[in-house]
């Protein structure tokens, strides 16, 4: 196929145009071997709006379908970098080092990567050439880090830094994992009995009152009528559901609407807004303090940073400060615009910073402090919603229960 293209070399040089290649994959391969990374493409002639849209939606159908399958951890790629940190500074090469990684890494995806990463350095490429090449893997930080690291010559000292902001970002992400787990087990263990009541008890109920010709109320032929459909469709029951996550996924995590509409229902609900304003701001803190302390120019860092936050509005928020900040305009001024956001103490602590030349100290103190609230938070927000789910249990027992109870109180009395 021809594909219109444009393209960048790592110093600024452009170049567009049009290209044969059997798809986007070789276009980009190509113009790497050039020297050039694929920046924007699009077949030329190609089919109408619409069809590139519904191409569009299927390709990332895939995609999302290609990730459960094709997934590297936090903590895996925390101990690539240390232990990648500690071969080149033990004298390592390092295409001898990433060999040696290879066959130490059990996830077979991570260690395919691992392994063009070897070749692609082997070739004569630099390791911030080869990683940019696989930004499903590597984050926009890890990259950019990576090479600041290469430029100055201190690639173990770089690769250090991304090891402890990994490992930062791993711990505030188990402390959030932590607080769900009590709750998701509780839902699924109660989902799992109702649903054993649903296919084995109350059709031998359902029987037993239709052998009497006992008449039932509104709420206990509702709750029959389900579990003989449950009992009888029982795989067209879970193919619904498996459809239903692989849409939700889908809708949430891959379209920008769905990613807009969950991330605001996040900052507004009561529970969650609190900590969802100290996740995001922990990690703002400590993914710009990282970049900054390592090289990276601030309206650069600022940039990288706003790709590693996962809410929709403070991605938006931070990265549409970035031309201010080349303008010359201070970050917590531009910050300070979004109250509902950023809390005061983030502002004015960026503020002092920015005055008295210690900006990178101000970012650490910042995410240290949010660190612990989200430790906080997270433990209030398990005890806030243990009660809740003991509501909801104990409503859908009670209504189970007068459900399956009127009609035994009826043959009892007569009625």
């Amino acid at each position: 196929m021809e594909y219109e293209f444009k393209a960048v070399t790592k110093d600024g040089q452009r170049k567009s145009g049009v290209k044969d290649a059997m798809s986007q994959t070789d276009l980009a391969r190509g113009l790497r071997d050039e020297g050039y990374f694929l920046v924007w493409s699009k077949e030329k002639n190609s089919a109408s709006q619409d069809e590139s849209k519904a191409k569009n939606l299927w390709s990332q159908a895939e995609s999302s379908f290609g990730e459960l399958f094709k997934r590297v951890s936090l903590q895996e790629k925390m101990i690539f970098s240390r232990h990648l940190a500690l071969m080149i500074r033990a004298g390592f090469s390092l295409n001898k080092a990433l060999e040696t990684l290879v066959k130490q890494t059990k996830n077979k995806y991570f260690a395919s990567v691992i392994k063009d990463l070897g070749d692609q350095v082997s070739s004569g490429k630099t390791l911030h050439q080869a990683v940019s090449a696989h930004t499903d893997v590597f984050p926009p930080m890890f990259i950019n880090m990576v090479k600041v690291g290469e430029a100055s010559g201190k690639l173990n000292e770089t690769l250090a830094l991304v090891t402890m902001h990994l490992r930062r970002e791993y711990a505030l992400m188990r402390k959030i994992r932590g607080a769900m787990v009590y709750p998701i087990v509780i839902l699924a263990a109660m989902a799992g009995v109702g649903a054993v009541m649903m296919a084995f008890v109350l059709p031998q109920l359902s029987l037993t009152f239709s052998e009497l010709n006992v008449p039932l109320p509104m709420s206990t032929r509702i709750i029959f009528a389900l579990s003989n459909f449950l009992s009888r469709f029982w795989y067209l029951v879970l193919i619904i559901l498996a459809a239903v996550v692989f849409a939700g996924n889908f809708i949430f995590r891959k379209t920008e609407r769905g990613k807009k509409f969950l991330n605001f229902l996040f900052l507004k609900m009561p529970i969650f807004s609190d900590i969802t304003k100290k996740i995001n701001s922990a990690r703002f803190s400590r993914t710009l303090c990282s970049l900054v302390s390592g090289g990276v120019p601030l309206a650069e860092a600022i940039d990288i940073t706003s790709d590693t936050l996962t809410n929709y509005f403070y991605k938006k928020a931070v990265g549409g400060t970035k031309a201010e900040i080349e303008k010359g305009k201070k970050v917590s001024a531009l910050l300070a615009e979004r109250p509902d956001l950023f809390p005061p103490i983030v502002t004015e602590m960026l503020a002092v910073g920015e005055e008295t030349g210690s900006f990178s100290l101000m970012l650490e103190e910042l995410a240290k402090f949010f660190e612990s609230e989200v430790s906080v938070a997270t433990k209030s927000m398990s005890s806030v919603i243990e009660p809740l789910i003991m509501i909801v249990i104990g409503s859908a027992v009670g209504i189970f229960a007068l459900s399956v109870i009127q009609p035994i109180y009826s043959i009892g009395t007569g009625i």
